[in-house]
């Protein structure tokens, strides 16, 4: 059931009983609860003579007590619980089970009766039901001006601003096919009061005030609070507290499913739209809001759009309608701009993301709607952490709205763990799940973390202390909030060196600390794109080509797939100028715009590059622990220095750090390629039921034998297929010896490797 047609249930004098707990949530705590409806109703309805009168002043009394115990603070907003709508449907249901078409102030009081919070806070003091029936026999329509005690309507004089709230009016015709008032829409079912915004705010009413051009046009990334803001002018509207140009005017919002719902011929849409303007000229006092105003606009193919479009600009422009209208940025210039006569009729207003201070305050002001709700407790300590993780790990989406999702999703969390308050470790679950890293990394302090990430690095690449140490020092400074730009990646690094030093394996091993997972390092191999049109492969096609508003750009939907992962960007000096300098723009300013004009941010992402030529001569590819390590260090230390990579100058500076992967000593190379043996005789055994024995003598065998014939690491596996793999494969395993267990034992003899088979 739609939320504007919730009160349809209910009758005049229900109605009225509900409008009279609207003004008494004014007063006390700005949340319409079933405790607030039923102090009216027991203050107003009827009751039957003799003793049953003392019954309801005492019952009275104590819902009085216990209202004021909850709710005790004044509120300019209200918010509808999802209980007190439950227990409006609740009424309906009984109304219909009595062959009533609408509910009557009786079957509302049952179903407040029945509501969780009226049980326990008036437990021990109900009645059976039949009691009630005769407390009450007299209520009925007739009491159709129903109003809170004189002491419960009059505002509390600390409430800063009015809070007297305007009865809705009925909406007829157009108006109610395919129109909400947007103020009752909010006060019924807002999640959570607004809050700030006051410069918006003013802005919006200034434009409302205008003699030309006073149509405002909310633009703002999703997320920031275009339609909210919109809300909050609607209930200043409706409370009075407006410019007196705007006293008695209303918001009511189009819905643009209802206004296309079986539009079956060409001009249903526009004929629908004919009649809806043609009541609001009639009516005078309508103020439209064209929600995502640019889907309205593209609504029925391409005659549909110029035909909507033009009847919109003709009203505007003869100043027979106001509307509002809300839009992204990319929206507009692609619906809206383009048409100057339509663009001029509006004034636009820039709703920016808010501040992580603005965002802290606006979350803790609707702390309390989130408290109910979810009947758990939210300390300050855990606000602030909820805005700062939510700022840390979801730079992708916007504030407020990241911020509402993630106290929403472990406040639910919380609730459904059994738990009364939230905690650290359930907001840090919750954005584990969110983000898909692993819970180790959010729970654990960053800086502790950071402090073992040059150990590991280390650990999976031997050999390569220095460069280790390097990335350490600029990811610490990216990941601790340090750095002096942090819309920038966390870090740009150029890995440079001899082909199997490393790299690679350092990119991979950053993903896993950083990220938690392999997988997070994303490769791309920028040979690929030696031509300037291959940008297009990054960002996705250009208007006019295929694949056009699909998401086709590789790195488009690997930072938005992906926005906390490693991008290892592979020979990099071979990609086209033209892609070396969009590159250096999206890492330089933290983000980029896609072909369809989405906003991409790489604020989280840490970015590696590496090049297809270690040195200015070419040579073939040296391991580097024999007789010239020493000349070949010097070299790729002149290199560093002055900076010849092959890349264009703006992508140059944009690199944090030019990481050099050294040659690796022969102990350090002995211990890698120990390391891969034990993975190498794991995947075996695990391949076939056998026990391998290795020689200790095994890995300082390849050691000298890639030493003697000039190989990389890069070359190893290649040489563990002729000696090793191949003469697996080709051993005769008996599977008919019971209770007996291959043991395969890999030597060296003399300048070979043996395989051989024996059963234990």
């Amino acid at each position: 059931m739609r939320k504007e047609k919730l009160l349809d249930l209910l009758g005049p004098g229900a109605r009225a009983a509900f409008d009279g707990a609207k003004r008494l949530a004014c007063s006390k705590g700005g949340v319409l609860s079933p405790l607030h409806i039923l102090v009216v109703l027991l203050g107003t309805l009827e009751p039957a003579p003799g003793h049953l009168q003392d019954e309801r002043a005492r019952l009275l009394q104590t819902a009085r007590d216990r209202l004021s115990a909850l709710y005790s603070s004044p509120s300019k907003n209200i918010i509808v619980t999802k209980e007190t709508q439950e227990v409006i449907k609740d009424a309906g249901r009984l109304a219909e089970a009595d062959s009533e078409p609408l509910a009557s102030p009786l079957h509302l009081l049952r179903a407040v009766l029945a509501s969780p919070t009226v049980k326990g806070s008036l437990e021990g003091e109900l009645q059976p039901d039949s009691s009630f029936d005769q407390l009450f026999a007299r209520a009925g329509e007739a009491v159709s001006s129903l109003q809170a005690p004189e002491a419960e309507r009059r505002p509390d004089k600390t409430s800063a601003g009015r809070t007297a709230v305007h009865r809705t009016r009925e909406l007829g015709g157009a108006l109610g096919d395919f129109c909400t008032d947007l103020a009752e829409e909010t006060m019924v079912g807002s999640p959570h009061p607004f809050f700030g915004r006051e410069r918006e705010i003013t802005a919006a009413l200034e434009t409302l005030c205008r003699k030309l051009k006073n149509n405002p046009l909310l633009i703002g990334r999703p997320g920031v609070g275009k339609t909210a803001l919109v809300a909050a002018v609607a209930l200043k509207l409706c409370q009075g507290d407006v410019p007196r140009r705007l006293q008695g005017k209303r918001i009511l919002e189009v819905s643009r499913l209802r206004l296309l719902a079986d539009a079956k011929f060409t001009g249903d849409i526009e004929e629908r739209l004919k009649r809806l303007l043609e009541d609001v000229r009639e009516a005078g006092d309508v103020i439209l809001f064209f929600d995502e105003i640019h889907t309205l606009l593209g609504a029925g193919g391409s005659v549909g759009t110029g035909d909507i479009a033009n009847l919109i600009k003709s009203s505007l422009s003869k100043g027979e309608i106001v509307c509002i209208g809300a839009t992204t940025l990319a929206e507009y210039y692609k619906h809206i701009a383009r048409d100057e006569a339509l663009a001029r009729r509006f004034s636009t207003i820039t709703i920016e993301e808010p501040s992580i201070e603005e965002t802290r305050r606006i979350l803790a002001h609707a702390r309390g709607a989130f408290e109910s709700y979810h009947s758990v407790k939210i300390a300050d300590e855990e606000v602030a952490l909820i805005v700062d993780m939510a700022d840390r790990y979801l730079h992708s989406r916007s504030f407020p709205d990241k911020a509402f999702d993630l106290i929403d999703k472990a406040a639910a969390k919380a609730a459904l763990a059994g738990r009364d308050r939230l905690s650290r470790e359930v907001v840090a679950e919750t954005l584990s799940e969110m983000t898909g890293m692993p819970l180790e990394i959010m729970d654990e302090e960053p800086s502790e973390r950071l402090a073992r990430l040059e150990e590991f690095l280390n650990s999976v690449v031997p050999g390569q202390e220095q460069a280790a140490r390097d990335i350490a020092r600029v990811v610490r400074i990216a990941k601790l909030g340090l750095e002096l730009r942090p819309e920038r990646p966390d870090g740009v690094f150029l890995f440079i060196g001899q082909k199997g030093a490393g790299k690679h394996e350092m990119a991979i091993a950053l993903a896993k600390f950083l990220y938690g997972s392999p997988s997070k390092m994303i490769e791309f191999e920028m040979s690929q794109f030696t031509e300037s049109w291959s940008i297009s492969r990054l960002v996705g096609a250009e208007p006019g080509y295929v694949g056009y508003s699909d998401r086709s750009g590789l790195l488009s939907k690997a930072a938005e797939d992906h926005p906390h992962s490693v991008l290892y960007f592979r020979h990099v000096d071979l990609a086209h100028e033209a892609v070396q300098q969009f590159l250096a723009d999206a890492f330089q300013r933290g983000r980029f715009t896609d072909a369809t004009g989405a906003r991409i941010s790489l604020s989280n992402i840490t970015v590696v590059m590496s090049l297809a030529r270690a040195n200015d001569n070419n040579r073939p590819a040296q391991v580097g622990f024999f007789a010239r390590a020493e000349e070949d260090v010097a070299e790729t230390g002149a290199l560093a220095r002055t900076q010849e990579f092959g890349l264009v100058e703006p992508l140059a500076a944009t690199i944090d750090e030019v990481i050099e992967f050294r040659v690796l000593s022969c102990e350090a190379t002995e211990k890698i390629i120990a390391e891969q043996l034990e993975m190498l005789c794991a995947r075996l055994e695990a391949a076939c039921p056998v026990l391998i024995e290795i020689d200790s003598g095994l890995a300082r065998f390849f050691v000298e034998r890639l030493a003697a014939e000039r190989k990389s690491l890069a070359q190893l596996e290649r040489m563990w297929q002729e000696t090793i793999i191949v003469p697996f494969t080709h051993l005769r395993i008996d599977r008919r010896t019971v209770g007996a267990r291959p043991k395969v034992a890999i030597r060296v003899e003399g300048t070979e490797v043996k395989v051989d088979i024996e059963y234990c």
